[in-house]
């Protein structure tokens, strides 16, 4: 995903933090049928590992469990709040008429 540098956020006690507050995460994998997402609750072990460790429960009727190769990437999203931006909120908006909405 492109991000732009002045958007990055790097520092790992933030990061730790929104994974906190919005746990259930977007598990996106690859397997022999194509990408797939599983919307999961995660638990962050952030003592684990570098970075921490993510942990989730897949039901044994899922069959995610068997898709996945152990070691295998993926990836996952936590999604905290958003908005819509209107081209309206731009004081330039009304001179130059040249902003755009977006999303964030």
């Amino acid at each position: 995903m492109y991000v732009p540098d002045h958007f990055s956020e790097t520092r790992l006690d933030l990061l730790h933090a929104l994974v906190a507050a919005h746990p259930l995460g977007i598990l996106v994998t690859q397997g022999g049928q194509g990408l797939d997402a599983d919307h999961l609750p995660f638990d962050l072990d952030a003592g684990a590992g570098p970075n921490g460790v993510l942990r989730a429960h897949v039901a044994r009727n899922n069959p995610l469990w068997q898709s996945v190769a152990d070691g295998q990437e993926v990836l996952v999203v936590f999604r905290a709040q958003d908005a819509y931006v209107s081209p309206n909120w731009y004081p330039s908006k009304h001179e130059t008429h040249r902003q755009v909405p977006t999303w964030n």
